[in-house]
């Protein structure tokens, strides 16, 4: 019954995972007028939450600061779009009858009525005509720039043993009409950086394989947002973080969260101070500041007085503690090998329990408001795939005449 649902559960995993890649396909195939007004519930939204994005013929085209309005019978609220054209209301009251309209080149644009949500959250798109042009044609996109505008940053905070990093970068196209880069917009993330997921609030052509990250087609005017997050451990009290950016920095800015003695240091830095908690809102930071870096151009960052443990008690612990696991298999009955892997069974499900009730306690908090959007998201993606490797070795373990018998029988793919 174990090795039954184990293996229900890893198929599970990998189908989620193969329907969401394949949702996100689809989408960049489709028409959007085809999907104008039409409220579509979205569970990965906050609850009570309404999305209104709008577009001018294409998805490549976002409308940004632009007024839209929510209706609730007599009641109307308006909020501008932000940088990847979309305007994010909290509802009125559950269940009541409300709208999503705005007036575009001339055009009123209307959605649907619907109710708002209780559970969950609707996500809208208002599509409006290319002026004078094809109204599902998205504006010829040409070769050309793009910088990191000023508000991009470097955030840094601690973990234990390692450290968080959030790129938080806004891709500036100063042009009229879409750009296309002269090269891929693409990096690398640094050597061992482990957990590297999108944000939310990135560009959904924001795409993470492995170590590499990369952004997809052409840029709209103005600023498109890239979001991206990952961890890197360490095991001394200083580290060395390099990353090479695809793109200028119109300034280098960079936030580290302050531990005791910790400093930042780097070549490129030209302004220090410090922010405290009260300012912050939550820990001390330490701000850092440097001028131009041209794409290609290393950033590099030493953090110094990391706080961290001694290497040799745990190495000593991990010794004694594997000397006394094989005095006890040693004295066992003869059945030393098929011990040995119900013990290894046992020490994943437990595993795998606790990691379950990790993810509860994460989405706890986050829907409490006790943990924020970035460090919610490296969390869940790290629990994730701690999650997925526990599932297949239980898969594998777990499989029928892999315990005690010489058998074996055909593996099935959960894939």
């Amino acid at each position: 019954m174990t090795s039954v649902r184990s293996r229900r559960t890893g198929s599970w995993v990998a189908s989620a995972m193969l329907v969401c890649f394949a949702a996100a396909g689809l989408s960049a195939q489709l028409d959007p007028s085809q999907m104008s007004g039409i409220p579509r519930p979205d569970p990965n939204l906050p609850d009570g939450v309404i999305t209104v994005r709008v577009l001018r013929g294409s998805f490549a085209n976002n409308v940004v600061e632009h007024p839209v309005e929510l209706r609730a019978g007599d009641m109307v609220s308006t909020v501008d779009t932000d940088a990847e054209g979309r305007a994010t209301f909290s509802s009125p009251r559950a269940g009541s009858q409300v709208q999503v309209a705005t007036s575009l080149d001339g055009e009123r644009l209307e959605s649907d009525l619907f109710q708002a949500p209780d559970r969950g959250g609707v996500a809208v798109m208002l599509v409006g005509v290319v002026p004078g042009g094809d109204p599902s044609a998205a504006p010829v996109a040409r070769p050309g720039r793009v910088t990191f505008g000023q508000d991009s940053r470097i955030l840094i905070e601690l973990g234990e043993e390692n450290i968080e990093v959030y790129y938080l970068l806004d891709v500036l196209n100063v042009a009229d009409a879409p750009v296309e880069p002269e090269t891929p917009f693409e990096f690398r993330l640094p050597s061992g950086a482990q957990a590297g997921t999108v944000l939310q609030g990135s560009t959904p052509r924001t795409i993470i394989d492995g170590p590499e990250v990369s952004v997809s087609g052409a840029f709209a005017p103005g600023l498109t947002p890239v979001r991206v997050a990952y961890i890197l451990p360490y095991s001394s009290g200083s580290l060395v973080l390099s990353q090479t950016f695809s793109a200028d920095f119109d300034q280098l800015l960079v936030f580290v969260e302050k531990w005791g003695a910790m400093d930042v240091a780097s070549r490129l830095i030209d302004r220090r101070g410090e922010m405290p908690a009260d300012a912050s809102g939550g820990s001390p930071l330490l701000r850092a500041e440097g001028a131009r870096v041209a794409a290609g151009l290393p950033v590099e960052l030493e953090l110094s007085g990391l706080p961290h443990h001694s290497g040799w008690p745990r190495t000593v612990a991990l010794s004694l503690s594997s000397l006394i696991v094989a005095l006890g298999l040693w004295g066992a009955s003869g059945t030393g090998g098929s011990d040995t892997e119900t013990q290894r069974i046992e020490v994943l499900q437990a595993r795998r329990e606790k990691l379950f009730a990790d993810l509860v306690k994460t989405e706890r908090q986050h829907r409490q408001g006790k943990m924020g959007a970035t460090r919610y998201g490296t969390r869940r993606a790290e629990l994730f795939s701690q999650l997925e490797r526990v599932l297949r070795d239980l898969d594998e373990g777990l499989a029928p005449g892999t315990i005690g018998t010489g058998e074996s029988t055909p593996r099935v793919s959960t894939a």
